[in-house]
Parts: structure tokens; sequence; C-alpha cells
């Protein structure tokens, strides 16, 4: 359809909204409460913009004016833009063009400010603040109104995670929406009305699982944040667009640090991912890469964990391996490594002739099955959920999930982005939960799904032999629909059967199902392509105590219960003092998953990019650098000794370096036995909560957050009152 802009005609598809008409023009226009992935209220009024259209007479014909052109029938008022629907030959006055438009919105930018505090100076979001660019881009700039503005709650918590300041609010009821229509959650209103209108919770607050988004999408500073509160000004950090590794889902992340502290994390967009939004683990649980790191080596003298130079751990490695056949060597790193440390560590172990390298965690099975992206998640017409709690698993797949019982409706692309109003959203969405069944341990998720199974066992086996009547309704949703979707989890992939591929592929070939296996870490996908598991008659991470010597990236055995060290010297790399360190003759610093550069593959087989946030953390090195000292103490070259020559190894290996953003499918092959362990799924862990927030004791109760809902420690307020 045409529609013209201040001038500018544009050919846009059918159903574009007028302020995506406008930002398509290159222009601009203010909002607040709109927002890509939710549905358009008109709340704020600050989009306004004057329209008009073509009139069809009674030939059905577009009325023509003197000169030969459609006549354009102007609206009497400026109309909000994010409700409007663009329609063909309209056309578009924004505020660079008309005067009525320009007054319209300073006139509602001096209402907004009415009763907002001048708290600008002391509020957290300055510098960042929609609000703020707003009223100087758009407003009088300066007040006709002297009296004192009205009062009300500020320090408000809504949670223990998420501050409310009720006189910053200005009422745009992204929060509101944002619960009822993206988790599902009806736990936050708006209360009284008029000049009294405040927004709160139900009793008991805000459930912990995805809370913490509402921070990011408030257009001022009335929720924030409770962990970084007070920690910096936004133009103060220092900003690394980076990925999430603390589950296998990846979501695009920015981390924030300052003074060599990480102190935020906010999401970033990525459409094919975690959209806008992130986990509250992903959000709030990153305080333990400030924490009791390990700054520098540390090498066993007399019986004690002393702190050393990193020559003097190579000269330790060098006389502690030297009784140690390198071909005995294990090689063990945790499974959130990134791919290009993965290929450091095959390097040194051919050039050791060493067989026993393993990552963990993972699962003992090869999914070959059609695969499943979490955009074919969303866009299902059904999904069966098997052995899974995505709440632990995988959250961000969870809303996909969501998303999917609400429609499937992804938000179009535009050049300017993702449509800022999708007019198909709508609030307070009709959900069909008939669409989804759940079959496993209870979850989360059972309150949304239309058929819940508890069972434990066979899980696979016994759906497709429709076992009962429930179990045969499950298997009727995937043979019906014409875009299935079946999701396997933890329950299903620790202990598969001998038949387990056949029989999942001959599911898959029977109902057209695609299949999302969830992945045991962050990249646990892209270490089976390299393939980073032990060979035939080697040693792999559950017969860590029968190697020769050791070497542990991350890995704490002890801390799950069974044995730390090999038969001879062990040397561990991790980021804290963990059980296992404590146990090691040698423990070299390592960085975490915000500090390193590299490429994981996330559970739809998506490369993605890690970037280093400004973190300082002393002496401390990635896994590629700890290889080349322990490369250095063996005697041995291995020709990686940085992201480069990674890189070249790692093309090697997968036949190129895998780009950011592609999908790479299945690995389908190099499946080895996991030796009888099996991977617990847990998003909280110790650490990832700050031990000055509360008591101890108080940790084990944040082990269940994600299944029950019961709130965290709550954390100590950071600073002083705004």
């Amino acid at each position: 359809m045409k529609v013209t802009v201040d001038g500018t005609a544009l050919d846009l598809p059918a159903g574009t909204s007028g302020i995506d008409a406008v930002f398509a023009a290159g222009r601009d226009v203010p909002y607040f409460c709109a927002h890509s992935y939710l549905s358009p209220v008109g709340a704020c009024r600050m989009c306004l913009v004057e329209s008009g259209s073509p009139r069809k007479g009674k030939d059905g014909q577009f009325e023509l004016g003197d000169d030969g052109q459609p006549k354009i029938f102007w609206f009497p008022k400026p109309m909000a833009a994010c409700t409007m629907q663009a329609t063909e030959g309209m056309h578009i006055r924004t505020a660079a063009t008309s005067e009525v438009v320009a007054k319209a919105q300073a006139g509602m930018m001096e209402f907004t400010l009415l009763n907002h505090p001048l708290d600008c100076p002391t509020c957290d979001k300055g510098g960042a603040c929609e609000l703020q660019d707003r009223a100087f881009e758009y407003g009088y700039g300066a007040s006709r109104f002297g009296f004192d503005r009205r009062h009300a709650d500020k320090h408000y918590p809504l949670s223990d995670f998420i501050i409310l300041d009720q006189e910053r609010c200005i009422h745009c009821k992204r929060c509101v929406r944002y619960f009822e229509e993206v988790p599902g959650q009806e736990v936050l209103d708006f209360i009284e009305r008029g000049g009294h209108t405040f927004i709160d919770t139900e009793e008991g607050g805000l459930p912990v699982g995805f809370q913490g988004n509402i921070a990011d999408i408030c257009p001022v500073g009335a929720l924030l944040d409770n962990v970084a509160r007070f920690r910096g000004r936004n133009w103060e950090y220092d900003h690394a667009p980076t990925t999430c590794t603390l589950c296998p889902v990846g979501c695009s992340i920015t981390a924030d640090a300052r003074s060599g502290r990480l102190e935020r994390v906010v999401a970033r967009e990525n459409r094919d991912v975690n959209e806008a939004w992130i986990c509250d683990a992903g959000r709030f649980g990153h305080v333990f890469a400030s924490q009791g790191r390990l700054t520098r080596p540390l090498v066993r003298v007399e019986g004690e964990l002393r702190e050393a130079s990193w020559d003097d751990a190579v000269a330790a490695m060098r006389r502690g391996f030297a009784g140690t056949a390198p071909a005995d060597l294990g090689l063990f790193l945790h499974a959130d490594s990134t791919l290009e440390e993965g290929a450091a560590l095959l390097a040194l172990a051919g050039a050791l002739g060493s067989r026993n390298v393993d990552h963990w965690p993972r699962f003992p099975e090869a999914v070959t099955a059609p695969a499943a992206t979490l955009g074919d998640l969303a866009t299902a017409d059904a999904v069966v959920v098997l052995g899974a709690d995505l709440g632990e698993e995988a959250p961000v797949a969870e809303l996909r999930i969501l998303e999917m019982l609400r429609g499937g409706l992804i938000p179009p692309e535009f050049a300017h982005g993702t449509a800022i109003a999708d007019l198909r959203l709508v609030e307070r969405p009709a959900r069909r939960p008939e669409k989804l069944a759940v079959i496993g341990r209870p979850s989360r998720l059972w309150a949304h799904a239309g058929l819940t199974i508890e069972a434990e066992g066979r899980l696979l086996e016994r759906l497709i032999a429709g076992e009962g009547a429930d179990w045969r309704a499950a298997l009727t949703l995937l043979e019906r629909a014409e875009r299935p979707v079946l999701v396997l989890g933890a329950d299903v992939l620790n202990a598969p059967s001998g038949t387990f591929a056949a029989n999942l592929g001959d599911l898959a070939l029977r109902t057209g199902a695609k299949v999302l296996p969830l992945a045991a870490a962050a990249n646990s996908a892209g270490l089976a392509h390299l393939p980073l598991v032990p060979r035939v008659g080697a040693l792999g991470y559950a017969n860590l105590a029968g190697a020769g010597a050791a070497f542990l990236s991350r890995l704490d055995p002890v801390g799950e219960g069974r044995p730390g060290r090999a038969r001879g010297f062990t040397v561990v790399h991790d980021t804290h003092l963990t059980a296992t360190a404590r146990q090691a003759d040698v423990v070299l610093p390592a960085v975490t998953g915000y500090e390193k550069r590299g490429t994981v593959v996330n559970i739809e087989g998506r490369a993605l990019a890690l970037e280093p946030a400004a973190v300082l953390s002393g002496e401390a090195a990635d896994l590629i650098r700890a290889l080349g000292a322990v490369a250095e103490a063996l005697g041995v070259r291995t020709g990686v000794r940085g992201l480069k020559s990674a890189h070249s190894r790692l093309a090697q290996e997968m036949g190129a370096v895998p780009v950011p953003g592609e999908l790479l499918g299945r690995p389908g092959h190099h499946v080895a036995p996991t030796g009888g362990l099996s991977h617990v799924p847990r998003l909280w862990r110790e650490g990832m909560v700050d031990a000055n927030w509360a008591p101890q004791p108080a940790w084990a109760g944040l082990t269940e957050l994600p299944m029950l809902g019961a709130p965290p420690p709550r954390p100590a307020v950071l600073g002083g009152d705004d």
C-alpha cells in the first residue's frame, strides 16, 4: 500500500501501524507505552500525528481534488500513531511538518511531567531515560505549574529484585501488559483512578522467573534492578554485547561493567533466540563474576595451597607431570566452554597422544530427528514437552511456548528494526492451552498446559505406545498438527534406551514433528561437533579417578559428591576455589563466561558470539591460555596459543569457523557413554546471589525458586536513598 509521511512516499505492507510508517520514512515520533513485543494501547498519547485518507465516492472510486489526485480528508484531531493502522493512500504529518502536532506533543509532555519528581541527578535511569530524552526533544523546556508535586511511595519493593518508585511512574502500562502477555502472569495492575493511580502487585510480590524484564522496558526510573541499583550511571558503564552462558538457550545480553566489576546485565534483542527477554537468573545471577574470584595461581606446598606466579605454576606442573605418560593425561572441561577453547584442548590432546578428553555436562545420545528452532517452537500449532522442566533447563524456551499459545504472532521486521507496534497483538490475549501437553514431573509450565501427565521413566516409549487415554491424547496432538514440535528434557535424555534414536526417528517421521532436545549446558551442542568426547577405550569424565593425571577446567566433581582427583597429579582451572580445587595440586585462575571472546552453539544449533566485559580478574586466564601453560609444562607444541590460531584449528575440526547466527544443525555422530553419570539441571547455583544479602541458610530455599516461586534472599539496599 502507498503511504505518504511528511511528503515522503512509501510502499508498506498491509497492516503496518502509523508509528512504523513514520519510522520507515526516516522520521521520528516520541513514544513511551509502545513496545515491539507488547500490544499497542495508546496510553501515553505522545506518538500523536496528523493523518488523513482519501475517500471513495458512491462509484467506488477515490474522490479527486482540483489537481486530479485523490483528495485527502484530514481527521479533525491528532491521533496516536501506535494504535492507528496505515491505509492505502494515507498521509501522515509529524511534528517536523505540523505545528498542531508539535504543540500537542509538547502539551502531552507537560502533563506527563506535571507530577514527575526532579530526580534526574540521582535516578539510576539518568542517561538512558526515554522521558529525559523526549522531554529535551519535544517538551517546552519550562513548566507553567508552580504548585507542589504529588508525593507517593519511593523505594517500594515489588519483590526482592525489583524496586518501584511510584512518583516516577508515568502509567505507560508496559509492565502490566508484559506480565499479562509474555509470561502469562496477572500479578501487576493499576490501582485507584485519576491522579491517585499507582501500580502494585497482589500479596506475595512478583513471581521469580521473568520479573526482571520490567526493569528493562520501563521508560523511566520507576522500576529498578535492585542488584544493580546505585552501582553506576549509564554513561559510566562499559557495555559489552555478549551471550548468556548460564543455560543452553544463549540469550543475547549486554554485560555492563564499572571499575572492573560486573554490575549489571540487561537483555539485548535477538529476534531468533530470546526476542527482548531474559530470565531472572541471567539478569540477577551475575554477582559471582565479581565476588570471591581466584586471581592468581595456587600451588600446593607442604600440603597447603599457596599463591604463586604463573612461572611457578608451570614449574610445579612440570615436576608433577614428570612421572606420568602424556597419553595417560585426562583433559576434561565444562560444557559452557567455547568452541575455540574446545579446539585448543583437542590440539593439546593430539600433541600428547591422549584420547582421554571429555566435556560435562552432556547427554549420552545424539538426536538425529529433524531439528526445531526456537522460532519453530513459537510458531508451532502443537507442542509436547517430554521430561523437561524448562524453568531449570531453558527458561526462555518456556516464553516461546507461551508465545505459541497466544497465536505465535512474531512482530514483522522493517528497515528500522522490529515493528514498534504490531496491531495483531492485543491486551489480555486469549491462550489456547489445548495446543500444549506437558509430560514428566510438575513444573511451572503445567499451569498453561491443556494436558499434563505426571510420570517418570520410559517417557518416549510410553508416548509412542499411547499407554493410556492421556498418553494417546498427547500422541494424537502431535499426529493431527501441521507444525508439531517435540521438546525433550533431561528426564528423557539422561538415560535413553538402546532403541532411543530409532524410536524418536520413527515418531518424528510418523507425526512430522520437529524435535528440540534441551542441551545440558551452554555449549554442549557445539562441543559435540568437534567431537570432544572420549575415544573408544579411553577414559571419560566419569572415570577421572582412573586417569594417571588430570586437567579439569571449571568442573567440580567433589561438589557433586564424586572423586575429584586423578591417580596422580591433578590441575584445576577454575574461577573460584571449589571443593575440587581445594584438593588439587595446582589451581589456575579462570575467567567467567562474561569475560570470554569466542563462539558457543545453543539448543537449536545456532552459533552465538561471546564478547568480553571489562571485568578485572587479576591474572585469570581463559582455557586457551591455561592449556598453553600446561603444554609448556609438558614440553609440547600444540599450534594453538590464542584465538586466531584456535580458529585455524576449529576450521580443521569443523570445516569452517561458524558465523554468529548460523544454524549448524545436528552433530549426528560421536556419541560416547557418560559412564553412568546423570545431569541434574539447576539454574540457580551457589554464588549467583550475593552472600551479604541474607544469612547463608536462606540459600537452601533459593535452589527451589523456579518451581516453587519462593522469594529469594532479600538484597540489602546497595547505597543510599535517591
